[in-house]
Formats: structure tokens, sequence, C-alpha cells
């Protein structure tokens, strides 16, 4: 019986070692008071609104010290923002927007990455997607990050 034991108890040690090695190294995300700068992919003029819009909420959150420049910060949060305009099932009409974010420490690691968030104008977020994007990400990003 104590055999059977010892190897079902080193067959879940096993099992378990790999994620171990996986699990998020808290020294590796940006701490609270850490440097970050802010870029956007997209050269759209609503979502570049929206980038602008997230700088905002990331200065008036202050967890992190948001930079104007790349040499300044000690990570990069990278949000790619899409907008696009017509007719969606949850939008008549308007811009809608996706948004996904990845944080990236200087040597080009990435070291999280959103999921991603969709917001269409509507009358519950004041026809705003763009605002309302952006708030759905604020929303996880301060539950991941306390």
């Amino acid at each position: 019986m104590a055999m059977k034991t010892n190897v079902f108890m080193l067959t879940v040690v096993c099992l378990l070692l790999p994620y171990e090695g996986m699990s998020q190294d808290s020294s590796k995300v940006p701490q609270k008071g850490s440097k970050v700068y802010v870029i956007g992919e997209s050269k759209n003029e609503d979502a570049m609104k929206a980038i602008d819009r997230l700088i905002d909420e990331l200065k008036d959150w202050a967890y992190w010290e948001v930079k104007p420049t790349k040499d300044e910060a000690d990570f990069v949060l990278k949000a790619d923002i899409k907008a696009s305009k017509g007719m969606t099932l949850t939008s008549w009409g308007g811009t809608s927007y996706t948004l996904t974010a990845q944080i990236i420490d200087k040597g080009g690691n990435v070291l999280w990455e959103s999921a991603q968030y969709k917001a269409s104008p509507n009358g519950t977020n004041g026809f705003n997607a763009g605002n309302a994007v952006v708030k759905k990400f604020m929303r996880a990003l301060k539950k991941k990050f306390k």
C-alpha cells in the first residue's frame, strides 16, 4: 500500500512541476510605481484618440508612472486598438473598437497579454465606444495589478 501511495505522490509532483515554472513571476511584471511607456499600434485617427484616453486613464489611476519616452520607462504597454465603422449586431452605425494590450520588458519579452475587449456605440456608453473599450480594459487591468 505504501508503494502505491509513493507512486501516486511522485506522479502528482511530476505533473505539477511544469506548472511551477509557468507561474507568473511577480518580479517581472510592473509593480506599483514602475515607469511605463504607452505605445499605440494604429495610425487610425479614432484609435489614436482612444490611446490618448488610455494614457489619461493610466495617469489618473497613478499605479504606474506614465513616461513620455520609451527610454525613460521600465516597461512598455503596447496597445493595439482597432476602430471600425459600420452596422453590427450591437451597434447601429458609428465606430466600434477592439483593444488588446501587451506588457513588454526592455529586452522585448512579452510579460503579460490582455484578453480582447470590444465596444460598440450604444446608449449605455453614451455612444462613445472608444471610451467604453478603454474603461473595460482599465477595469481588467486594475483587477490584475493591485
